[in-house]
């Protein structure tokens, strides 16, 4: 290849052309490539820098990196930078050349709509580009500075030869160097990069402790995966549990936003954590993570049953809770039924807790490593295996693990309210009834495997993951990167998810009077609210549909472990007191919604004349029933 110029002192550089013509850029809004036949504004000239071994790398990055790394603020979204893209190359007859993540070897491909990924598992017309020499003058730090960066991707290099390079590196380029470094690494260098870090931290002072200090603190928010990384160590050694934690305000900050927005203060410390994670051995095979707010009518009964189909451990997130639940929790913990993780903070504006919850599972959290499984469900969702596997979650998850998937799907089933008006000390499988099969998904997925979950499905910042149904179907890539995955696939046999998302009438007033999260830090004053009229005129549509409840088969034996439940020292009482919390709140929130259904402009007078109707009845039963 030519390209070598005096002016960058015999350094080579190139510009990169898609298939379609265009130019590839970096776009400093988004902090991703794109390509274009026209620079835009938020356009930044890239250029290709090789290796100069083999095999062949390709490192792009923007011309010019002089320039210092700015502050990173989450709460105001602004980013630290990210600048490095690192390739594998392929090259073809014609001097064209195809590029292929180190991680998940997948090509790099354009679109023609000016987006490009690595989403590819065949080199065709999109995953194939021309070099171009570029004789674009660098400045001699910044030849400096690619020079120091091919130095720490040297394939001579052992791991902890690439540590100390980065931690001697520019003090503004370490976070992304390790970034990329993590990226390179492929399963069985993740292991030995985790057992490192590990042995770091538990024989203080060595040099690769010294060395990943360096880097970590260049890092926001560094005391945060210092300590993530010294409790994880200690704990692979002793694997000793606690059944309380307190996740009070000082983790606020892992509320602002997701693992995958790149280059914020969370995305770099979650990267680090979840590769080092990832080499944890499991003991046991699965548990259940949960963020509740206000819900302790329901607790036993969510317990209960999973207890029924198999799951016996739990970890429950909640925070700022009004309805007594701190008091069934806290007994529950005592007794070592659950992991309690109290997750109330400051209440910063911008937290989103179930946010928080998932971020300090998955990249703080050591105990829950010691699952092999993870499934995150609410407590209005209940998993159901079917009758063919004996209603038992052991022969799905010893199925998936045979199959080797990373994570599998199980469809949604929503539950409607059957007629029923109030809340009564029943089980929601007999009160309730199945509707409609959504399109929606819960995920079981391998806990170390990723270091972030939504509510729907897991996600891994640093490499790719097989994503599978519950029956065994393999999903594409491209369909799993979504806050709220639909997987667009059949309805699943071996289990699904009821989802108790309707319930009674009252009870749906107090879904959404909980006082959740609005978007603007933790609602403490609780009062009916809604995102949206529709939710009226749903409700009123399925109120009296009749049907079956496939999840009554299990009654009885979920019955009698709430009944266990319900023995232990502390619980009976702390039922009778959210009882009696609910019934006097949900008054007051039930003529709530009714002034404001009879207030909303946007509702049509059919649905107000229904709910009108809906909240005289209600409190005819409420009447009869003191």
């Amino acid at each position: 290849m030519s390209g070598i110029t005096e002016e960058n002192n015999g350094m080579e550089l190139f510009h990169l052309k898609t298939f379609h013509g265009t130019s590839l850029f970096f776009c400093s809004e988004e902090r991703i490539l794109k390509h274009s036949l026209e620079k835009q504004p938020s356009y930044i000239d890239v250029v290709l820098v090789p290796f100069p071994e083999d095999p062949g790398f390709f490192l792009i990055a923007p011309v010019h990196l002089d320039e210092d790394v700015e502050q990173t603020r989450p709460e105001e979204n602004s980013v630290f930078r990210d600048r490095f893209f690192l390739f594998s190359t392929g090259f073809h007859n014609d001097d064209t050349v195809s590029l292929i993540s180190l991680d998940g070897k997948k090509f790099f491909s354009a679109d023609p709509f000016g987006n490009v990924a690595f989403n590819r598992d065949e080199s065709q017309e999109w995953e194939v580009f021309s070099l171009y020499p570029s004789h674009v003058l660098v400045s001699d730090k910044t030849s400096r500075l690619f020079t120091e960066i091919c130095s720490v991707f040297s394939t001579r290099n052992t791991p902890e030869q690439s540590l100390h390079a980065i931690s001697k590196s520019h003090q503004n380029m370490r976070a992304e160097l390790l970034n990329l470094f993590c990226h390179t690494l492929n399963a069985d260098q993740r292991k030995q990069f985790s057992k490192i870090v590990t042995d770091a931290f538990l024989n203080l002072p060595d040099d690769n402790y010294f060395n990943i200090s360096e880097i970590i603190n260049h890092i926001p928010y560094k005391h945060w995966i210092h300590r993530a990384l010294l409790e994880l160590s200690h704990w692979n050694i002793r694997r000793t549990s606690r059944s309380f934690r307190n996740v009070s305000g000082e983790f606020d900050f892992l509320g602002y936003g997701h693992i995958r927005d790149r280059g914020n203060g969370i995305y770099w410390g979650a990267v680090l954590l979840g590769v080092v994670r990832e080499a944890i051995r499991s003991r046991k095979d699965i548990a259940l993570l949960a963020t509740a707010r206000d819900e302790g009518i329901y607790l036993l009964e969510w317990i209960a049953h999973h207890r029924v189909i198999g799951i016996k451990d739990f970890f429950i997130y909640t925070n700022d809770n009004t309805d007594g639940s701190d008091l069934i929790l806290k007994a529950l913990s005592e007794n070592n039924e659950i992991t309690w993780i109290n997750n109330t903070g400051n209440h910063t504006p911008g937290i989103n807790m179930q946010f928080k919850a998932y971020n300090h599972a998955l990249t703080t959290l050591p105990e829950i490593l010691d699952y092999r499984w993870c499934a995150v469900v609410d407590i209005d969702e209940a998993i159901l295996p079917s009758e063919n596997v004996d209603n038992s979650i052991a022969p799905v998850i010893a199925a998936r693990d045979a199959q080797g998937v990373d994570c599998f799907s199980l469809s949604w089933r929503v539950y409607y309210p059957n007629g029923h008006l109030t809340w009564k000390n029943e089980l929601s499988a007999e009160r309730f009834i199945e509707g409609e099969k959504h399109p929606l998904v819960k995920s079981i997925f391998r806990t170390g495997l990723f270091n972030y979950s939504y509510a729907h499905h897991p996600e891994c910042s640093y490499t790719s993951r097989e994503y599978a149904t519950v029956d065994g179907n393999y999903y594409s890539k491209s369909n799993t990167f979504t806050d709220d995955l639909n997987f667009s696939q059949k309805p699943t046999q071996w289990a699904s998810v009821c989802h108790y998302h309707l319930r009674s009438f009252e009870e749906y007033v107090w879904k959404f009077s909980r006082g959740e999260n609005d978007g603007h830090g933790v609602v403490k004053n609780k009062h009916f609210r809604y995102n949206s009229p529709a939710i009226f005129n749903l409700f009123t549509q399925t109120f009296d549909v009749r049907g079956t409840s496939q999840s009554a088969r299990l009654t009885e034996k979920v019955r009698a472990e709430i009944r266990r439940l319900a023995s232990l020292p502390g619980v009976m009482d702390a039922m009778q007191n959210i009882a009696f919390r609910y019934s006097t709140a949900s008054v007051t929130f039930v003529e709530e919604s009714l002034h404001s259904i009879l207030a909303d402009n946007r509702v049509d007078p059919d649905t107000k004349q229904a709910w009108q109707n809906l909240c005289l009845s209600w409190r005819k039963e409420r009447a009869e029933n003191k």
